[in-house]
């Protein structure tokens, strides 16, 4: 399964081969190094489209809701406002969207949108981050969705090494990592990756602080981590055992989260509207 980033105020499950994100999830659950909207929209613009596919209006009054990637083929989305699915597809947080209005804007959808094999051979092996990349072309077809990007200058976090170095073993002829998962044991989660860059840790952590980070350690090759810190009902609970991501990050990693200021890509919604039929 290639990495995802998901979109905020998701919780995130890896399981049967397939990505299922639900909104109630609390439990182990992976992590996704992202490359943002414009790597994004730049991949969807190389990709085939869905062949078929079906978006309704969800009219239950059903509070869970949840979005998948199955067997290299397919995407479904069951309940899930159009905010969020735009998150998903542009690699963003829903933070970072604005513009989207009207009453698209305040309406959760079903959607089932597929890829099918050709009449001569099996269906294309198509990798989760392409198939969350089609589903831009999916929203421009059905939604009449026009965005743009647009950088604003942020608050940010920057990566650098802390003072006495980095406590990482990092090995610069190791290939690629896969990804990340974070799990949480009673109050603590626990972060790890295998032969991951640091670029890639920075992105795993943007989602843990809230704020993109951005790596200014000069640090090259790829390594083992991990991280433990502990969880927000730890931290509100207080007590000499709590430990912040931010201290985690420098006791165990010898690297350290700045606060600054920089470039960021914000998603401006231009025009969306009701799906056409199916």
């Amino acid at each position: 399964m290639m990495p995802i980033h998901l979109p905020q105020k998701l919780g995130r499950h890896l399981c049967c081969g397939a990505l299922i994100l639900f909104f109630s999830a609390a439990m182990a659950c992976g992590q996704l190094a992202h490359k943002g909207p414009a790597a994004a929209i730049a991949l969807s613009e190389t990709l085939p489209r869905y062949d078929v596919s079906s978006i309704r209006q969800n009219n239950s009054n059903v509070q869970s809701w949840g979005m998948g990637l199955h067997d290299n083929t397919l995407f479904t989305a069951t309940n899930v406002p159009l905010k969020s699915i735009i998150a998903f597809a542009y690699d963003t947080k829903e933070d970072l969207i604005t513009g989207l209005s009207g009453p698209v804007s305040s309406i959760s959808f079903d959607i089932t949108a597929k890829v099918l094999p050709p009449s001569d051979g099996p269906p294309p092996k198509l990798t989760d981050t392409q198939l969350q990349a089609m589903i831009i072309p999916l929203l421009a077809d059905r939604f009449h969705l026009k965005a743009h990007l647009e950088p604003k200058i942020m608050p940010v976090y920057d990566l650098i090494v802390a003072h006495g170095g980095p406590k990482l073993k990092l090995d610069p002829s190791a290939q690629t990592g896969s990804g990340w998962n974070i799990d949480g044991s009673d109050t603590m989660k626990i972060l790890t990756g295998k032969s991951d860059s640091i670029s890639d840790l920075a992105a795993a952590l943007s989602d843990e602080v809230h704020r993109q980070v951005i790596d200014k350690t000069g640090l090259t090759g790829h390594a083992d981590i991990t991280l433990k810190w502990s969880d927000d009902v730890a931290a509100q609970q207080g007590g000499s055992d709590v430990i912040s991501i931010f201290t985690a990050v420098e006791e165990q990693l010898g690297l350290k989260l700045q606060p600054s200021k920089g470039p960021v890509d914000t998603l401006v919604i231009d025009y969306a509207e009701m799906p056409s039929e199916n």
